[in-house]
């Protein structure tokens, strides 16, 4: 199955340099797998950019670990979660990759384009996801319907649903919500090379709309979405505006190095969303 994804390709040394170093791998259980979950979604960020900016992310891994773990950078889910998958398979782990309806922010039905990991450890299955750029929990959720984990300020918890499916669910100011809604079915690479060709080119995906960036810690959510930047911990949120003068240093504080022609790029297209959002405000006002 590892030649599939192309595991064989991974330069770990490379990975955990970016993701944990110092550190070395222990044995393929629940411990490692939580440490390693905990390490990758509190160190490389999620971001759009490249979808934003017209371009198709190359997931040949790679690639990816060139992107994401020499630059630095961060990616969409299928950079996040396939990259994760074979480190895991690298390690011992047994590891299925599996396509998810995105629900938490849309209406009507919608299309499988996510994708998270199911993986065996100490006799167990636990859902990884390390690449979900909303809500994204910090360590693996057990794949026990009805179980509740709790990683700081939120709870999660994974529901059986109909059609052999899973809701993945969140709960925030005391109501549960659905993340996602999971297949539990392992899907093989064609299934997600068409999931991100979507998601990279189809004019209506939701990772072309706006600039999206995602960063978490033990204690902090930051979160960048379009021209409002929000830190979120346990206590309280705060929100600010950002405009494409103040777009280099929010890419700092996501750990975000972009080239000049890059960052030129990327600040003419915020500066020219920023214009569609006045003129479409405008135009409801009068």
């Amino acid at each position: 199955m590892s030649d599939l994804w192309d595991t064989d390709t991974l330069d770990l040394p490379a990975y955990l340099a970016r993701v944990t170093p110092g550190t070395l791998p222990g044995t393929a259980g629940l411990s490692l797998l939580t440490r390693l979950h905990r390490a990758h979604a509190t160190t490389l960020p999620f971001d759009n950019i490249d979808l934003l900016l017209d371009r198709t992310p190359s997931l040949y891994v790679p690639d990816i670990v060139d992107k994401m773990c020499r630059r630095p950078r961060g990616g969409c889910c299928h950079e996040h979660n396939l990259l994760f998958g074979c480190v895991l398979e690298r390690l011992g782990f047994r590891v299925d990759r599996l396509a998810a309806r995105v629900i938490l922010g849309g209406r009507g039905p919608r299309p499988r384009t996510h994708m998270a990991l199911r993986v065996l450890a100490d006799g167990d299955a636990w859902l990884c996801d390390v690449g979900f750029g909303e809500e994204g929990f910090l360590d693996p959720l057990p794949l026990r319907p009805g179980e509740v984990t709790t990683q700081g300020s939120r709870a999660f918890r994974v529901r059986t649903h109909q059609d052999h499916q899973c809701r993945v669910e969140v709960n925030r100011n005391g109501e549960w919500e659905c993340l996602y809604l999971l297949s539990l079915e392992a899907r093989p690479p064609v299934d997600f090379a068409v999931a991100h060709h979507y998601l990279s080119t189809h004019p209506r995906s939701m990772l072309k709309r706006e600039l999206y960036l995602q960063r978490l810690s033990g204690t902090t959510r930051l979160k960048l979405r379009g021209h409002t930047l929000t830190r979120v911990t346990a206590e309280h949120a705060e929100e600010s505006s950002v405009d494409s003068d103040g777009l280099p240093d929010v890419l700092n504080a996501f750990g975000i190095v972009l080239r000049e022609e890059e960052l030129a790029a990327l600040r003419r297209r915020v500066a020219a969303t920023s214009e569609a959002y006045g003129r479409r405000h405008d135009a409801r006002v009068t």
